[in-house]
C-alpha cells in the first residue's frame, strides 16, 4: 500500500494521533527530503479528505478528552471514598492519611490527563496546519495554471453504478479541443464555459475565440456544422419509433402464443414494459442529443460573429 492511500485510510480514525507522531513528527523540519515529500503527498489527497482531516484535528484540539477520562474516573473514586466513609464510619473511620493519599492521586490523575492533552492538541494544531498548507497549495496551483491551459470534467453514463462516473479532460489550446476531442467532450466543454449554469466567464470564452486565426475559425465552424448533423435525430426516430412498435407488437404476441396468440395478462404488461423501457430510452437519447446540438449552435454562431469581425479587419 502507497504512503498516500494509508494516509487516507487513517485520515479519520481513531489511530490517527499516534500515525501523525510517527510519520510527521513537529521536532523534525519540512526541509528534510523525506518529510517534503510525505507533504507533497498531502497535497495529493482529495479536498474532501482534507477538509476532513482539518475538521478532526481542530475538534482534537477542543476535545481535552484525557481530561474529561479523568474526571469522570475521579467522580467514581469520590462516590467510592464517600460510600467507604458512610458505611465504615462507626467500625473503621478514615484517617488523614487516606484523604492525603486521595488528593495525591487525584493530583497526579489530572497532571498526567492534561500533560497528554497538550501532546495531542500540539500534534493536532501541527497536522491541521501542515492540511491547511496542503489545501493552500493545491488551490494556488491550480489558479497559476497557465490561461492557455483548459480543464473540463466529462461526466459518463456508463458505468452508471460507479460512484465517481466522470474524469478530467485537460487541453493546452483551443484548438487541440476543437479539432481532437471527440464530439461529446466538445460539447461538455461549450456547456463548461458557456452553460447557463456555468460560473466561468463567458467574456473570457470569448475573447479565447477572438484569439484564433481566420483558417482555425473556419475550420472550426465546419467541425460545429457536423457535430449538429452528428446529434440531428429528425431522420432517425421515425424510423426507431416505427421499428420499436412493431417489436413490442411481436413481443406480446410472443408471450401470448400459448393462448392460441390471444394477448394476455401477462403478455399485455410485458409489453406495456417494453414500451416504457424503449419510450425512455428514446426519450433520454433525444434529450442528450438535443443538448449536445444546441451547445454545437450556441458555439457556432460565436464563430460565426469571430470570422465576420476578422474579415471586417
Amino acid at each position: 500500500m502507497e504512503f498516500i492511500e494509508i494516509v487516507e485510510s487513517r485520515i479519520t480514525t481513531p489511530k490517527l494521533i499516534r500515525f501523525i507522531r510517527k510519520e510527521f513528527p513537529s521536532n523534525e523540519s519540512l526541509n528534510s527530503e523525506q518529510q517534503w515529500q510525505k507533504f507533497e503527498y498531502l497535497k495529493q489527497l482529495s479536498d474532501k479528505d482534507i477538509t476532513s482531516g482539518i475538521a478532526k484535528m481542530a475538534r482534537i484540539e477542543s476535545g481535552f478528552f484525557y481530561s474529561k477520562y479523568a474526571m469522570f474516573i475521579l467522580c467514581i473514586l469520590s462516590l467510592s471514598l464517600g460510600s467507604l466513609k458512610f458505611i465504615f464510619m462507626n467500625t473503621l473511620p478514615i484517617g488523614s492519611e487516606v484523604y492525603f493519599i486521595y488528593m495525591i492521586v487525584c493530583v497526579f490523575t489530572l497532571l498526567s490527563a492534561f500533560i497528554l492533552d497538550i501532546r495531542v492538541m500540539t500534534t493536532a494544531t501541527y497536522f491541521k496546519t501542515l492540511l491547511e498548507q496542503a489545501k493552500a497549495d493545491k488551490k494556488n496551483e491550480k489558479e497559476s495554471l497557465p490561461s492557455s491551459q483548459i480543464e473540463v470534467k466529462i461526466y459518463k453514463v456508463w458505468p452508471f453504478w460507479k460512484k465517481d462516473t466522470f474524469y478530467i479532460k485537460q487541453a493546452k489550446s483551443l484548438e487541440e479541443v476543437l479539432f481532437k476531442w471527440k464530439n461529446k467532450e466538445i460539447a461538455s466543454y461549450i456547456s463548461d464555459r458557456l452553460g447557463y449554469w456555468s460560473t466561468k466567464d463567458k467574456k473570457a470564452e470569448l475573447q479565447r475565440i477572438r484569439g484564433l486565426d481566420l483558417d482555425t475559425v473556419i475550420l472550426a465552424i465546419a467541425r460545429m456544422k457536423d457535430i449538429e448533423e452528428y446529434f440531428d435525430n429528425s431522420k432517425i426516430v421515425p424510423g426507431l419509433t416505427s421499428v420499436s412498435t412493431l417489436f413490442v407488437t411481436y413481443i406480446v404476441y410472443y408471450f401470448a402464443y400459448a393462448n392460441e396468440g390471444k394477448p394476455t395478462m401477462a403478455s399485455v404488461t410485458i409489453g406495456i414494459m417494453f414500451s416504457v423501457g424503449i419510450f425512455y430510452g428514446i426519450t433520454y437519447g433525444m434529450d442528450s442529443s438535443r443538448t449536445c446540438r444546441s451547445r454545437a449552435i450556441q458555439y457556432r454562431s460565436l464563430l460565426e460573429q469571430v470570422k465576420s469581425e476578422i474579415e471586417k479587419n
